[in-house]
């Protein structure tokens, strides 16, 4: 990753928060990225798999299923040992992509990506409860301005090349 260091690292790190609040938005962020700006260098790794529009399609659908099931009482709070390994493995596997597509070394990307994820999801658990709590406003709607902000910050960590 000789050039574009910096727009690497923020895209990856973005794409890592975004897994920290929705587990399955990172990676369907990534591989959109991916198949939108194929990589030689990543059709030829482990993770060429990332680069397949059927896998894109399949990534999004599942982020899209996860905006409407976190809205539903009774989901495990995503602090809980397994939650806070999904989002981290999710994060990792953003960051890896990307990194991998862009000339680097995808397990620095994949770290990057895992400790941005995993940052997040304490973060927005505790911003969410706080804003439930104190702003006396009901869950589901935090959960949708938390999806917004997801969305935007995927949008954003992805635009450009």
């Amino acid at each position: 990753m000789k050039k574009a260091i910096l727009p690497t690292l923020l895209r990856v790190l973005g794409l890592g928060v975004v897994s920290g609040m929705r587990s399955a938005m990172g990676p369907a962020f990534a591989s959109q990225y991916v198949n939108r700006h194929p990589s030689p260098s990543l059709k030829r790794s482990p993770l060429g798999f990332m680069q397949q529009e059927k896998v894109m399609r399949g990534l999004q659908t599942v982020a899209a299923g996860e905006l409407v099931v976190d809205k539903v009482p009774g989901i495990g709070d995503r602090i809980a040992p397994s939650g806070l390994a999904g989002r981290a493995i999710a994060g990792g596997l953003a960051g890896a992509t990307v990194y991998e597509a862009k000339g680097g070394q995808a397990w620095k990307g994949a770290l990057i990506g895992a400790a941005a994820a995993v940052a997040a999801t304490y973060a927005f658990f505790y911003l969410r409860k706080y804003a439930r709590n104190k702003l006396d406003v009901k869950d589901s709607f935090v959960g949708g301005v938390e999806d917004a902000i997801a969305v935007g910050i995927a949008a954003g960590a992805t635009s450009g090349r």
